[in-house]
């Protein structure tokens, strides 16, 4: 069923003000414990934790560069996918999005890559982060957000999950919706089931390390100690999956942010969650643009040099 315009911005701002009202409510319905909370504000941590959320972000453009060697198209450096990533993310806060289409389309275009390939690679990447957010939140915070339940047991069902669904023919079966439901092309899949394996391990892997820098974040405001990563770790997948699977929100506005407060209840009072969700906003905007604005400099650097050489 196709919604119009007009529904979808209405959804839109409903959800967003239902999640905003949520936070303003954890915060003032628990004013109290927010002020007599031990915050310790480190700076040199919070720049640190900024620094290593650009490097994660890095860290899965080479995941999708894993992901783009099972389709056919020119070979594409890390560089360039870098750029595409990089720039297109910082056009999103250039406003309208004709800006950000152009941005992508025109780098796509200089690294020889198809609109369908482009489309599909990050379809399936973006399925593979999901389903390793899920695998590892499922790992993470099943035993410390629901004791009576056997944590080991789902995880290892979740693990077996997982791995079936990133057999070629399920992959390639889900590609083969997309046409009805985006009505753009799509291609299949060429990866081996152990090269789908292997992929979801890499995205396994992404999630860990970005666990280790949202600790970062929540460490440099708060006594968070360091045998909590793996949870956070957990907290930080599912409020993504969550604020996803929120498609009528920009970037799951809001409901991230509520997801996240509810699951550092283990942690921190509700209001200090509601704070630090908003905070974990902020440095994520932080990182993009950091990363876009390095990416940017760089490329800039590289077009002078160029012009320096053909003058030469």
């Amino acid at each position: 069923m196709k919604v119009s315009p007009g529904v979808r911005r209405a959804l839109t701002l409903l959800l967003v003000a239902a999640a905003a009202w949520y936070l303003y409510d954890a915060i003032a319905d628990n004013r109290q414990a927010l002020v007599d909370f031990d915050w310790r504000v480190r700076p040199g941590l919070v720049a640190a934790s900024v620094a290593a959320h650009v490097a994660v972000l890095a860290w899965g453009v080479w995941v999708w560069s894993r992901v783009l060697r099972f389709f056919e198209h020119p070979p594409v450096g890390l560089g360039m996918l870098l750029r595409i990533w990089f720039l297109s993310n910082l056009a999103r806060y250039i406003p309208g999005k004709v800006f950000q289409f152009l941005a992508v389309a025109q780098l796509s275009r200089a690294a020889g890559l198809s609109g369908a390939v482009l489309l599909t690679s990050i379809v399936v990447h973006t399925g593979f982060a999901l389903l390793s957010a899920m695998l590892i939140s499922a790992w993470t915070l099943v035993g410390p957000s629901f004791p009576t339940l056997p944590a080991a047991w789902i995880g290892a069902a979740a693990t077996v999950l997982a791995i079936l669904f990133v057999h070629p023919r399920f992959l390639n079966a889900a590609l083969g919706v997309l046409p009805r439901l985006l009505g753009r092309e799509v291609i299949r899949w060429n990866g081996s089931w152990t090269d789908g394996i292997g992929v979801l391990a890499l995205s396994v892997v992404s999630w860990a390390f970005y666990g280790v820098a949202y600790w970062m974040l929540l460490a440099s405001l708060a006594a968070v100690p360091a045998r909590e990563i793996a949870m956070l770790s957990g907290v930080n997948a599912f409020s993504f999956v969550a604020g996803y699977m929120a498609v009528v929100t920009p970037g799951g506005l809001g409901v991230r942010e509520a997801a996240m407060t509810r699951l550092l209840l283990p942690l921190v009072p509700e209001s200090v969650g509601a704070v630090l969700s908003v905070a974990s906003r902020l440095w994520t905007i932080a990182a993009e643009l950091v990363g876009g604005a390095l990416t940017l400099l760089l490329v800039r650097r590289a077009v002078a040099h160029g012009a320096a050489v053909e003058s030469s």
